[in-house]
Parts: C-alpha cells; sequence; structure tokens
C-alpha cells in the first residue's frame, strides 16, 4: 500500500504523515477515521486502511436528491414517538440502497481498495468497513455503534455495497433517536466511511485507560474474548475482564468468564460458532499479552492527553489496535474513604463550636426538596434570597415585621453537611428582634414538624432590660404588621399582576438581548451582581406574596374545616376544595408537553414558553430546557403510552368537577354537624385559596426565568475564565478579586467540587442534635418496617409496586401499578404523574410540589421520612393517603 497521505479526491490513505496533509478535521474524516489516521501516523500498530471522507457522502446524496427528502421526511415528524421515527429511518435508508454511485467517485473507491493490497497480488482482500460519523466519539457524546460496521468484506461490488450501507446507516432509528437525546441537530450532517485490512484476530476486545465504573484515573480495564470483537459489542458473550494497577503494571484483578461462542472470519462474511474446548472457560490473555496491552494503553493515553476507549485484536502473536475515542460519561474520581472522613470530622467541628456549651438542633428545611446539594454560588444566591435583606425577608418587611440584624446579615439557614438546614435559634428573628420566644428544644426533637409554625416558648434571657427598651416600638411594629398584612392580603395578586409582572417581563426581554460576550470580566460580574438584586430581591418578594396568601388562607381553611367536620374530614374536604385549581403554571407546561408528544404541538413552542426551567432547577448549574433538549426523549418514553383518559388536561378536568360540586354542596356538608353559620366564611376562605394558590407554582415559574438570566451570567464567567462548570464552585466573597485570583483559580475550584462531592457521601438525618454529633454522617442502618407512619398529603388509597426514583432521568418504564417513592419533586417530575398511581415522598407539606400537584392529579400522596431507604424497590405496598400511613403488604 503507498505511505501516502491522500492519493484521491475524496480518499485519505494511512498509515501516512497526517501533518503534512494539513490535519484534516473531524467533519472530513469522522470520529473513528481521525483517530486511526492520528494513532498510525504516531506509529501505533494500527492495520492499513483509508478513509472515504464526508465529501464523497455529499457527493452521493446530491447526486440522487436524496438532502430534500431527509429534510421533509424528518421535517414531517410530529410526535417523535419510536414508530414515527421508525418509519422514517426505513424511508430514508430505502433511498441510500436504490441510490447509485457517481461513476467518478465509484472508480476511486475501488482503485482506492485495489491499492490498499500490500502485494498488488489478486483475489480480493478482506477489509472491514465502518462507519465514521462526523459527531461520532466526541468527548461530550458517545455515537460509537449508532452507525453499522461490515466486515470481512471482499471485492470492489460488496466494498460499493457496504459503503453505500454505512451511509445510509447514518439515518437508523437509533441514530436519530440519539442525536434528538443529544441535542444535535440532524440537519446538514455527513458521514466518512473506513475502509481498513482486516486481521484474522484470534482474541479481541476494549481496553479502557481508566475504569469506566468506578471512574478511577489509576486504573487499566482489559476485556478480552476469543475471535472478533463483534461478540462482545453484540452483548452474546461476558469477556474477561483484568484491571491493572497504571503506573506499575500489575495486575490487580483478574475475572475469567465462561466464553459460551465466538466471532470468526469465513469466506463468506463472518460466523457465530459454539465454543466446545477448554477456550469456553479458558484465559484469554496470558501475562505478556496484558503487559503488552497495558503499555500501548499508557502510551495512547499520554498521545491524547485524555482516558481512551480502545478496540484492539490479537493476530499470531501481534497486538493491533482497530479504534480509539474519548471515554464518555466516565464517572468522577472515587473519593478515598479517608478524605470523606476528614470532611465528616472537620463538620462536625465546625457543628461543635456553632453550638458551644449549649445543646443546639437544625432541621431540615423545605428549600431541601428542590436543591438537595447546592454548589457554593447557587447556596451564596439562595442564602442571600432567604436572609431578612434577601427577597424572601423583604417580603417580611413588608408586612411590617422587623428581622433581626443577624438574619439580615447571616440569614436563618445553615448549609449542613451540603445540606439546607434551619437554625431553630435565628429563625424566630426573622419576625421581631430581641422578642424574648424561641423554639423549645425537646418540643422539636419530638416534633421537628413545630418549626413549620411561629415559636411560643417564652426565653427568660431575652427579657432583659434591652427587651423592655424595644417593647414600645416592637408592639407598635406588631399593631403595623396587623394592618399590613391584612393591606398585603388584598392587594396582593392586582399589585403581581399589575405592577411586579409587566416590569418584570420587561427586564428579560432586556436581559435576554444583552451581549454579554462583548462585557469584560469585571462588568460581568457586576452585571451578576445586577441581576441577583433584581431578580431575588426585587421581584423576588413579590413573586413570593400571592402563594404566601394563598397558603395562610388554606391553613386557615384546614383550621376551621377540622373545628366542624373533625380532623380526618376536614382534611378531606379542604384537599377537594384546593384541587383543580386553573392557572397552574406546571399544569399547563405538562398539558403542552403531552400535546407534543401524542398531539404534535409544536416542541419551539414548548421551549419558547417552558424553556427556562430545569430538572433540580433551583441549583443553577444544572442546564435549563433551552440548553439541553434531552429531556424530551426520556419524557416521550414516559408518556408515550399515557391515553387520552389519563392525560394531564382530563385528570385535571375531573378535579375541577369534583371541586365545583363540593362547593356547590357546601351547606349540606356543614350543616348537620352544626356549621351552618360558617358557610360564607369557609366559602370565602375556600375562593381564595383557589385563586391564590396557583401562585405558588406561577410565582416560581416566573423567578425561575429570572433565574436563568443568572446563570447566563455565571456560563459566560466560567467560559471566559476557562473553568466551564467549576465556576459554579465560586463564593460569592470571590467575585470581586476574580482576576486576581485567576492563576490559582481552576485548583481551588476543583478542591471545593471534591468536597462537595465528599458532602454527598454522608449519610445526613433530617434533623441533628448537638449532643449527638460523633456519629453524625456515618451510614444508619434502618429495620424495615410492615407499617410506616407517614403524613397525608393527598387523601385516597392505592395497593400497587414501589419504585425508588432519586432523580427524574432515572424514570424508564415503571410499570402500569407504580407508587412513586423519591425524596422530593419539582415541576421537573411533573410528567410522571401522568403515570404513576401513588407518591412517596420524603419530605414536603401540604403546599410542596409533589402535594399540590398529587392533589391535582387525583393521587394519593403521603410524606415519610427515609422513605427511599426504608421501602425496597419493587415491593407491594398499600398507600393510605387518608391516615397517613404506609404497609409493607410484601417484598
Amino acid at each position: 500500500m503507498k505511505n501516502a497521505s491522500a492519493t484521491h479526491e475524496h480518499l485519505f490513505f494511512f498509515p501516512g504523515n497526517i501533518a503534512a496533509a494539513g490535519h484534516p478535521e473531524v467533519d472530513v474524516l469522522g470520529g473513528k477515521g481521525i483517530n486511526l489516521c492520528k494513532m498510525s501516523s504516531a506509529a501505533f500498530p494500527v492495520p492499513p486502511g483509508l478513509v472515504v471522507t464526508t465529501s464523497a457522502y455529499r457527493e452521493f446524496v446530491t447526486h440522487n436528491g436524496l438532502d430534500v427528502m431527509i429534510r421533509q421526511t424528518l421535517g414531517a415528524l410530529t410526535a417523535h414517538g419510536p414508530d414515527e421515527i421508525d418509519a422514517a429511518s426505513v424511508k430514508i435508508r430505502a433511498r441510500f440502497e436504490e441510490g447509485a454511485i457517481p461513476e467518478r467517485l465509484a472508480e476511486q473507491l475501488v482503485a482506492g481498495y485495489e491499492n490498499m493490497r500490500p502485494d498488488r497480488g489478486d483475489g480480493a482482500l478482506p477489509v472491514a468497513v465502518r462507519s465514521s460519523a462526523t459527531a461520532e466519539d466526541l468527548q461530550e457524546a458517545a455515537f460509537a455503534g449508532q452507525q453499522d460496521t461490515y466486515l470481512n468484506i471482499r471485492g470492489k461490488d460488496a466494498l460499493l455495497k457496504a459503503v453505500k450501507s454505512c451511509w445510509g446507516s447514518l439515518w437508523t432509528a437509533r441514530a436519530i433517536t440519539y442525536r434528538m437525546h443529544k441535542g444535535f441537530a440532524n440537519a446538514d450532517l455527513a458521514l466518512a466511511v473506513v475502509v481498513q485490512q482486516m486481521i484474522h484476530s484470534e482474541a479481541s476486545g476494549v481496553i479502557f485507560t481508566a475504569n469506566p465504573v468506578t471512574g478511577a484515573r489509576d486504573e487499566i480495564v482489559i476485556n478480552a474474548a476469543w475471535g472478533l470483537g463483534e461478540a462482545i459489542v453484540s452483548g452474546k458473550v461476558t469477556p474477561d475482564t483484568i484491571v491493572v494497577e497504571k503506573t506499575s503494571g500489575a495486575v490487580k484483578s483478574v475475572e475469567i468468564s465462561e466464553k459460551a461462542v465466538m466471532t470468526v472470519h469465513t469466506e463468506d462474511g463472518i460466523d457465530e460458532r459454539e465454543i466446545t474446548d477448554e477456550k469456553r472457560h479458558g484465559k484469554v490473555l496470558d501475562d505478556a499479552h496484558i503487559a503488552r496491552l497495558a503499555k500501548i494503553a499508557r502510551d495512547v493515553e499520554k498521545y491524547y492527553a485524555a482516558p481512551q476507549d480502545l478496540e484492539w485484536c490479537l493476530a499470531e502473536g501481534e497486538i493491533y489496535l482497530v479504534q480509539a475515542r474519548p471515554i464518555t460519561s466516565l464517572p468522577p474520581e472515587p473519593l478515598k474513604e479517608e478524605l470523606v472522613e476528614a470532611v465528616r470530622v472537620e463538620e462536625v467541628e465546625r457543628l461543635r463550636k456553632l453550638a458551644g456549651n449549649r445543646q443546639k438542633v437544625w432541621v431540615i428545611h423545605n428549600l431541601a426538596e428542590t436543591v438537595l446539594y447546592p454548589t457554593p454560588l447557587t447556596w451564596a444566591i439562595i442564602k442571600r434570597f432567604m436572609s431578612g435583606e434577601g427577597g424572601f425577608g423583604r417580603m417580611y418587611q413588608d408586612f411590617g415585621f422587623q428581622p433581626s440584624r443577624r438574619v439580615k446579615e447571616e440569614g436563618f439557614l445553615e448549609l449542613i453537611g451540603g445540606k439546607i438546614f434551619c437554625d431553630i435559634d435565628r429563625a424566630p428573628e426573622l419576625f421581631w428582634e430581641g422578642m424574648p420566644v424561641k423554639y423549645d428544644v425537646q418540643e422539636v426533637l419530638a416534633n421537628p414538624a413545630v418549626v413549620e409554625a411561629a415559636p411560643t416558648t417564652f426565653d427568660a434571657e431575652q427579657a432583659d432590660e434591652t427587651f423592655l427598651l424595644r417593647l414600645p416600638r416592637t408592639v407598635m411594629g406588631m399593631v403595623r404588621n396587623h394592618f399590613l398584612t391584612k393591606k398585603a392580603r388584598k392587594e396582593a395578586l392586582d399589585r403581581f399582576d399589575n405592577e411586579a409582572l409587566p416590569a418584570f417581563k420587561a427586564y428579560i426581554e432586556r436581559a435576554r438581548a444583552a451581549r454579554l460576550d462583548k462585557l469584560p470580566v469585571r462588568e460581568l460580574v457586576e452585571e451578576l451582581k445586577r441581576r441577583v438584586a433584581y431578580v431575588m430581591d426585587d421581584f423576588g418578594k413579590e413573586s413570593l406574596k400571592p402563594g404566601f396568601f394563598g397558603g395562610t388562607a388554606l391553613g386557615e381553611l384546614r383550621t376551621l374545616l377540622d373545628q366542624i367536620l373533625g380532623l380526618k374530614e376536614g382534611e378531606r374536604v379542604t384537599q377537594i376544595l384546593t384541587s383543580g385549581l386553573e392557572g397552574n403554571s406546571t399544569l399547563e407546561q405538562n398539558t403542552l408537553l403531552y400535546e407534543v408528544i401524542h398531539k404534535g404541538a409544536s416542541r419551539e413552542e414548548f421551549i419558547e414558553r417552558y424553556g427556562h426551567r430545569a430538572v433540580e432547577e433551583m441549583e443553577l448549574a444544572r442546564p435549563r430546557y433551552r440548553e439541553d433538549e434531552s429531556f424530551f426523549t426520556q419524557l416521550s418514553t414516559t408518556m408515550a403510552n399515557v391515553g387520552e383518559d389519563h392525560a394531564p388536561q382530563a385528570l385535571h378536568q375531573k378535579n375541577v368537577e369534583k371541586r365545583l360540586q363540593t362547593m356547590q354542596e357546601l351547606m349540606g356538608i356543614l350543616t348537620p354537624m352544626g356549621g351552618s353559620s360558617f358557610y360564607e366564611q369557609v366559602r370565602d376562605l375556600a375562593e381564595e385559596a383557589q385563586k391564590l394558590l396557583p401562585f405558588r407554582e406561577v410565582g416560581k415559574h416566573y423567578l425561575m426565568m429570572g433565574y436563568e438570566t443568572i446563570r447566563s451570567v455565571i456560563v459566560e464567567l466560567g467560559r471566559r475564565l476557562e473553568v466551564g462548570g467549576d465556576i459554579f464552585f465560586l463564593d460569592w466573597q470571590d467575585l470581586d478579586a476574580l482576576e486576581a485570583k485567576r492563576a490559582g483559580l481552576a485548583a481551588e475550584l476543583e478542591r471545593r467540587r471534591v468536597k462537595w462531592r465528599c458532602f454527598q457521601k454522608l449519610d445526613l438525618p433530617d434533623l441533628i442534635d448537638s449532643k449527638d454529633l460523633e456519629s453524625l454522617g456515618k451510614p444508619r442502618v434502618f429495620e424495615h418496617q410492615s407499617q410506616l407512619k407517614a403524613a397525608s398529603l393527598s387523601s385516597g388509597t392505592f395497593t400497587g409496586t414501589a419504585r425508588i426514583v432519586r432523580t427524574p432521568s432515572e424514570a424508564k418504564d415503571l410499570g402500569p401499578e407504580c407508587i412513586l417513592v423519591c425524596p422530593s419533586t419539582d415541576p421537573s417530575w411533573t410528567a410522571l404523574f401522568t403515570v404513576i398511581k401513588g407518591l412517596v415522598v420524603e419530605r414536603g407539606g401540604v403546599l410542596s410540589h409533589g402535594a399540590i400537584t398529587a392533589r391535582d392529579f387525583g393521587i394519593p400522596a403521603v410524606a415519610c421520612a427515609n422513605a427511599t431507604n426504608l421501602i425496597r424497590d419493587g415491593s407491594r405496598i398499600c398507600l393510605d393517603g387518608e391516615r397517613g400511613s404506609i404497609t409493607i403488604v410484601s417484598e
């Protein structure tokens, strides 16, 4: 074979001098092709071959008029369901098979193939023909296996047919779906094809230069099987697995599998043969081969300066490499146990210092429902928002309350082990500075829910002469608070709709249009501060008020109905009266999503209206929907089999009808219990709650719109400072000296990321007592009980299969009788409510997202601490939303 980089317009030969050819890009050779050329040029043991460049694909497509047909076929897709995508794929691939390769191009391909024979003798040279996509084998996406490979191809006719089939495999259903999932456009794609001399492999396999399971960068993992690698790729054989210590080359472990079949060459192609001799249970690689493979792996990783996934084969004692690509989705490097323990001990000592010589208690805050482990920058912004001077505290100041200086400066929340807790000593100071009331520690230990109400325990230590001096001002403040709160309650909705929201929408329009890429770093920092101040403080307080008063009305309604009807019936009627509410933005989002998947509604419209939302959206590091549309694929799978009668709008309408009927029957419900005189009060509270409660979701919908503009500045800072996503590990105080710290910034942010990951290894309870810190963060042992106590969130009962799901992306096929068991929910979980029959969350009250959504979908729901540990996945459970209990029927 000629040692030339390129001999024809559409061909690129290897081995060859890739540098002399001007370093062709991946869009010319595809991912597989460019890596083979690079490794061959670097003298790695790569069998010779050639790459049919993407220009050949484009010439073929244009010659046969396929570009227009592809655009029309994909443009006609509506629901993006598997059946529709399959049909489009079949249509496109058929046209590729029917198409004719232009004569001149065909001549070049045949000439290039014949040029590959080392001896230029007679006979058809066996080659492997592999697709090489331009989006393939990138660090951020694993396209490997999405296109086709054809082995042991012999002769020019077979070659041309295989090349054409490879081109068509760019449009397999799995490739189209995968590109949609990853957010890659289907338009203007092209495919290169690798034609490589076949090696009659005695054994083959894969090498990972880092452990793909654990993430360990100091390990090499080798998979090995007899024959060609096709049996491994297809999953028909379990290979031997060898783990090698990277630096020393020492073998750490060897797992020998039973290898029942092997793929072999035949005269007509390849075939699968059963292994019946000693090879079936034998070791594929000896020590010398393992050492050789480990050295090659180290050298290739050093060449690419990144962990690699390599395909290798062994023939006549020689090792060859036939593919290389970056390892995608490599887990973070494992944390050493001693490091996690050191972080745990450091956190325990910090809490001991905070407690001093007295008993101190922290209770998990409901923000943990939506942001489980905030990154430092997210936490800084949330902490400020929840302080006495942030949006949350300013709302209370608008009502006439007087937060203490400490709460204005520090807030009342504490980040412990990476999670958000309420400091029960500081929380009372949100209302009145120096007021001699507190939460009783023993009461909180017995029932942490008491923190949800105002403190009532007299604190003699604060009732000193300074309190007496402040008392007249405090009393006047309380009188003022009564009138201001009453006035704000009447005006909340009108003020939000007609004052705050129009100004906010105009601000969002300006913020989205801003050219952040034109601002220097210092001005970006100032822009970030301005956006946080306006979104989280100025608009933030207004976004909270309607929903706050909706919750107030709900609480008053529940209390009144409990007194009239009793606790159980009062709760049931309250839930009915506050279900099926109009104007819920989360319901509207889910309804449109259903219509996108089932009725051909515009995906662009969905992104326009809800692209600012995200999974775990209170975490600023999470990409918004408009940045990553892959959630569509997951949700399409989840909602694909949801019938019209179980569509979001249909379920909502049932609750609307039930609510309206109960409102009409209200007098009849109250009268038998002697409550007819309370009819107007109950009716008015119900109507107020019905009007305002949806604004708990509406307010967050708009707040997240502003949140997106904050994120956009942070992302630009990460790009500008060349630290990417690690920018979210900045702390607020870092911002003012950002450029001065730039030299050591990356290393410092990585240290913070490691500590953040260590926090996530700690097992923290929802209540922390300073008298019991020694074992804090160590794994807890839970005894599985047959009966679990829970708090009722939505009435109803159902017996079904428990499915433990910790993030929405984990939810696949949940089954027809699924009771979802998860830590908590936010709007990104809502699509699952169309398929589940019950909900168990670990935390959340009657006004949490999960509770509101469950009631609107008419499914029972409860909150049960540590539910994901106490309930086994797949167990049969009876969920009772009436009594607030879970019964484990069978495991």
